[in-house]
């Protein structure tokens, strides 16, 4: 019985120290951004502006951050093109969603759940003496 409650008890702390990072949003600030249309993209993307590149609550993304003056599409220097297409979707590196992921809250809830069911199984299963 002891080594199932401790089971149980290691099971439920490694889900709390899991679930925080369910939550740990990209945090990019208006010059992390090449051009203010991938900042809107990104202000557009999240509602609520949880990186907060609208600061006037106006819609409008990065208002008063300078960004270079973009070359034009297509430009090429031999077979490279120099400049990225406009209008691309970022595609973030995986690791949370941009409203947070439930799935490390889930697993280990299901992890919980099963520990406990192991416990009440072990505890209720018929033990035979030699």
């Amino acid at each position: 019985m002891r080594r199932t409650a401790a089971g149980v008890l290691v099971t439920a702390l490694l889900t709390l120290g899991t679930a925080g990072t369910a939550h740990a949003a990209i945090d990019r600030d208006c010059p992390d951004f090449t051009t203010r249309a991938d900042a809107q993209a990104a202000l557009e993307a999240a509602p609520g502006d949880p990186e907060r590149l609208d600061a006037d609550g106006d819609g409008l993304a990065c208002e008063d951050h300078v960004y270079a003056a973009a070359p034009a599409t297509g430009t090429t220097t031999g077979t490279q093109v120099t400049t990225r297409p406009a209008g691309a979707v970022a595609a973030g590196d995986g690791s949370a969603a941009e409203d947070g992921s439930v799935l490390p809250v889930v697993l280990g809830g299901v992890a919980l759940a099963a520990a406990g069911g192991a416990a009440v199984a072990a505890r209720r299963s018929p033990r035979t003496s030699g």
